[in-house]
């Protein structure tokens, strides 16, 4: 029998400290965690989330949690969450799946470009090594663009975002409409980031006062 393939860095390391952290007993006590990918750059290390104990006693939930990583093409990325909890037995030896209430998402691009997204709910995925975004989802750049849609996922191990289910935005030239939207990694480090809209894109040009 061939032996397992290796687990990803980033999807071992979540798989790890959510055996870890999420039982019962181990949540008792302990006060903060810490997720991290195997190249996290300790001076951009985020805060560890606070554990309500009282909550915990009735199913295994992180408060308040803060995930912080880097790429594999060096961008900085933060996920915050009211709560995360695992939708899979932690005891199992099997992909972690963990759901999470009002999440946010930030990226931090080396040449100091910025983009963050937020949801009403959503899902870290150790399988598919990606977070999942629903419900009245927002993402907005530094550069002025607002982009609004029902679902949206970022890879974890890379910079690539992808919005789905239709896209309403507005920014520097106009209002613009599309199928769906890709952020990623611009080839260049001075450009920063690369913001696509794809399909059925319509663009209402909006000329300067």
């Amino acid at each position: 029998m061939a032996p397992p393939a290796p687990r990803s860095g980033l999807g071992f390391q979540i798989s790890r400290i959510a055996r870890l952290v999420l039982p019962l007993g181990a949540l008792a006590l302990l006060s903060t965690v810490f997720l991290f990918s195997e190249n996290i750059d300790p001076q951009r290390a985020v805060e560890m989330s606070d554990i309500d104990i009282e909550d915990l006693t009735r199913e295994p939930r992180v408060g308040t949690a803060r995930i912080a990583t880097v790429t594999s093409d060096d961008t900085a990325m933060t996920i915050t969450a009211n709560s995360v909890r695992s939708a899979t037995d932690p005891s199992e030896r099997a992909p972690v799946l963990l759901t999470l209430d009002a999440p946010q998402g930030r990226l931090e691009f080396p040449a100091g470009r910025v983009a963050n997204f937020r949801g009403d709910d959503g899902q870290i995925d150790e399988a598919a090594d990606s977070m999942l975004l629903r419900g009245n989802v927002v993402l907005e750049t530094s550069d002025g663009y607002i982009a609004r849609m029902p679902e949206l996922r970022a890879a974890l191990a890379r910079t690539h975002v992808e919005g789905l289910g239709g896209i309403e935005a507005e920014g520097p030239a106009g209002e613009l409409t599309a199928d769906r939207l890709e952020l990623s990694r611009a080839p260049t480090a001075e450009s920063g980031y690369l913001l696509a809209f794809k399909g059925n894109v319509r663009l209402i040009y909006v000329p300067d006062n």
